[in-house]
This record gives C-alpha cells, sequence and structure tokens, in this order.
C-alpha cells in the first residue's frame, strides 16, 4: 500500500506528521514559561515585572550560539536526504562541540548584562530581581544550544517524536521545580525568582542527559557511528560557521532588538512593563509551537533539497504556511474578541493593582491578534529560506528592519514622542510586517534552492 510520502510528498500530510510532535515540544516549553510566569505573578508583581526582561537578556546573549547550534539540524536533514550517515553523526558532533565550547563566551557577558540592567531605568526593586535571574541562567547558558544541537540528531531525520518526548520530560521537571522552589516546600525556603531561574537551569540539563543516552544507545552506536564519530571534522565544522554563524548572528540580532524593546518599554513605568509582560507572555501561546512548525519546515525543505527535489522543497513552504495561518487566526480571534479574559488569568480582577496593568494590557491584545498573523508568515518564510542555506540573506534582512525600523521607532516613540503602548505596540507590527515581506519575495524569486551545504 502507498505511503502518504508517495501519495502526497510535500503535503500537508506529511509536514503534520513532522510538525505536530514539534508543535507539542514547543508548546510544553510555552506551557512551562506560562506556567512559571503565572507564580510569579502569584508570588508578587515585581517578579513578573523582572523575569521578562532579564529572561530575554540572558537569552540574548547566548541566541548566536543557539543560532549556530540549532543550524545542525539542516545539515543533519540534508545528509540524511542523501544517505550520508557518517557524515550526519559527525555534523551532530559538530555542533555539540560547538555549544559546548560557547559556554566561556556566554558567561563572560555577565558583567554587560548586569550593566544593560542597572541602566535600564527600571524600578530599583525590580532591578535588584533582574540581577539575581540574570546572573542564574547566563553562566548556564551553554545548556541551550547544547539541547538544540543534540536535539538536531533526531528533528533533522523527521523523527520528531523523540525531540517531543524529550522537551516535554524537561519542561515537566522545569514546572515541578518551579513550583517548589519559588514557594518553598519542606525545609527549603521560598526562593522565589531565584527559584524560577534554577528550575529552568535543571530543566534544561535534564533534557541534555536524556539525548546524550538516547545517542549514544547501542542501536544507534551500530547504525550511525555515534560513538565513534565525535571527533572534531574541519570541514563539517567549517561549514557549519558558514551557513550557520549568519544564521546565528541574524538571531541574535533579531532577539536583541525585541530585548531592547522590553528594556525601552519598562522605562514608561512599571505597570506598563508588567502590561507588556502579559502580552507577551500570551503572544508565547503562538510564537513557541509556531516555531515547530517552522523547524519542520526547515527540516523537510533540507531533506528534499537533500535529495535534489527542489519542487517538493517549495511545496512543503506552502503546506507549512497553511498550517500556520490556521493556527494564527484562531488565536488571534480569541486574543480580539476575549482579551478581558485573556489577561484576567494573570491576576485578581479585584485587586486594584492588577486592574490598572489590565486596562493598559487588555487594548494591547486585539493589536496583538493582528500581530500574531504576519509574525506567523515570517517564521515559515523566514525559515523555509535557511532551511535551503539562504542565512546571510535571512541575517541582513533581520538586521535592516529590526535595527534601521524597530528599534529607533521604538525609541523614538518611547522618548520622544512619548506615546501610548497601542502606537508602540502598532509599530512592532508594521516592523514585522516589512520583514515577512522581504521573505516572502526572497523566497518567490527561488534563489533560496540554489546553495549547496553537503558538497
Amino acid at each position: 500500500m502507498a505511503t502518504a510520502r508517495t501519495v502526497n510528498p510535500g503535503g500537508t500530510g506529511e509536514l503534520w506528521r513532522l510538525t505536530y510532535p514539534l508543535v507539542l515540544s514547543t508548546g510544553s516549553a510555552t506551557i512551562m514559561q506560562f506556567v512559571n510566569r503565572m507564580f510569579l505573578s502569584w508570588y508578587g508583581p515585581d517578579t513578573l515585572a523582572a523575569c521578562v526582561p532579564a529572561g530575554m537578556l540572558s537569552f540574548t546573549f547566548s541566541t548566536f550560539f543557539v543560532g549556530m547550534a540549532a543550524y545542525t539540524t539542516v545539515f543533519v536533514a540534508q545528509y540524511y536526504g542523501a544517505r550520508r550517515l557518517a557524515h550526519l553523526s559527525s555534523a551532530l558532533w559538530q555542533g555539540v562541540w560547538l555549544a559546548l565550547a560557547s559556554g566561556v563566551i556566554i558567561a563572560a557577558m555577565l558583567p554587560v548584562g548586569i550593566y544593560f540592567i542597572n541602566t535600564s531605568g527600571h524600578a530599583a526593586a525590580v532591578k535588584e530581581l533582574e540581577r539575581e535571574y540574570f546572573s542564574i541562567l547566563i553562566l548556564f547558558g551553554w545548556v541551550m544550544p547544547l539541547t538544540n544541537a543534540l536535539s538536531a540528531f533526531y528533528t533533522g531525520q523527521g523523527r520528531s517524536k523523540v525531540t517531543m518526548r524529550v522537551n516535554i520530560a524537561g519542561n515537566a521537571v522545569n514546572i515541578l521545580l518551579s513550583w517548589l522552589l519559588i514557594f518553598g516546600f519542606w525545609k527549603v525556603p521560598a526562593m522565589g525568582i531565584k527559584g524560577a531561574a534554577w528550575a529552568l537551569v535543571f530543566g534544561n540539563l535534564t533534557m541534555a542527559a536524556l539525548y546524550f543516552s538516547l545517542i549514544l544507545s547501542p542501536k544507534n552506536r551500530r547504525k550511525y557511528r555515534t560513538a565513534k564519530l565525535y571527533g572534531f571534522c574541519p570541514d563539517i565544522f567549517k561549514r557549519l560557521l558558514k551557513y550557520g554563524a549568519p544564521s546565528g548572528f541574524g538571531f541574535f540580532l533579531d532577539i536583541a532588538s525585541f530585548t531592547v524593546f522590553v528594556f525601552i518599554v519598562g522605562a514608561t513605568g512599571t505597570v506598563t512593563l508588567a502590561a507588556n509582560n502579559i502580552v507577551l507572555a500570551l503572544n508565547m501561546l503562538v510564537f513557541m509551537p509556531l516555531l515547530g512548525v517552522g523547524m519542520a519546515t526547515s527540516t523537510l525543505v533540507g531533506q528534499y533539497l537533500g535529495r535534489k527535489d527542489k519542487d517538493t522543497a517549495t511545496k512543503v513552504v506552502y503546506s507549512a504556511a497553511k498550517m500556520a495561518l490556521a493556527y494564527a487566526v484562531a488565536l488571534g480571534a480569541l486574543f480580539f474578541f476575549l482579551p478581558q479574559f485573556c489577561v484576567n488569568i494573570f491576576g485578581s480582577p479585584g485587586d486594584p493593582r492588577f486592574q490598572a496593568v489590565s486596562q493598559v494590557a487588555v487594548p494591547l491584545m486585539r493589536i496583538l491578534a493582528f500581530f500574531i498573523f504576519f509574525d506567523a508568515m515570517c517564521i515559515v518564510f523566514g525559515d523555509a529560506i535557511r532551511g535551503g542555506g539562504d542565512t546571510r540573506f535571512h541575517m541582513s534582512a533581520s538586521i535592516l528592519c529590526a535595527w534601521v525600523l524597530f528599534v529607533p521607532g521604538t525609541w523614538l516613540l518611547v522618548y520622544k514622542l512619548h506615546s501610548d503602548m497601542q502606537l508602540i505596540w502598532l509599530w512592532q507590527t508594521f516592523y514585522v510586517f516589512v520583514l515577512v515581506s522581504i521573505f516572502y519575495f526572497r523566497f518567490r524569486s527561488g534563489k533560496w534552492r540554489e546553495h549547496n551545504l553537503i558538497s
């Protein structure tokens, strides 16, 4: 009997089989972050105001290496499509060595991050909490690149159910430890925001340990020689740097621009910062699962390009766009028509402090409904051209839109025009619209299919 792959290669059925475990993986991470922030909001309003800027700042300093390590997936996918399994294992280990080496550089950014926090203009109590949260996360900043490199072994082959199970296990550990360490248990005192940071670290370390045990299993050692091909391979490592560095740098500058946005908004006051953080937390319900769609898109694009099947690689992208659009429209409708219901999850409507935050957050939710549509398309078409190896163009477009358009415009609106949050979020929506337009026209040109990653 013919399989769905032979009947409709590149269609939504094939894409969905790879996508849904990745969506559940990133969805579990979304739930983890959502629950952690909800716990911190219960602990105190200052901890909620502090966790997002400090968390984004620590993530920003590791994003260059996260992006590079994650690009191992594209190499694994193309080697898998070409049936070159020994090269697949070598590519995996180059990503692992890169991730481990990144720890020294990321940790060295600790004083830089503290400087950013100290000069942020946030309230003194919030800055103290930000420093505590950031300091723990930055010292373990190498763990996230490591888990991204290790997951490439399975994601690149299309075995995304393994990735799903590992992520769910790690995030379950995180949620459990968050509850215990934030609020305290038995003889362990309540640690507040420090407890949230340590829970995140141990959750990620759990995932890394699980990946190592699976990759080095007897079956994988026999089939892929994973225990023998761990050495340094200059040729593959250089090509990982060639294509992965622009990907990582573009990812870094994109996340950095968003982090700057959060810190600029924080200067407008604790209430607006807390409201902005609520909207960002709800946005994660859309963004993180869409990252799963993006990963599946770049993986299948890589596999089909490895087989020299460019037309099916293109078809994959259109299937992904349909899938992402349906998801974004469904949650966008929820945010637009029931904004108060969504916001009330983060506090009590009877609390005067929360009422002030809610009044700012509710109008932003309706803008968010439109923002996520453009963001969904941006992820799909951006990951499509990255999956083809067009990482330098992706990097250039990200830099141009983020640092020539988005950040300067936000700074002008906040510090010079003293605009309200609605206008600031409209500007952010316009920025994403411009970026996705650039990615789409590059995709339509077909130039992203002409790169040769695995010569």
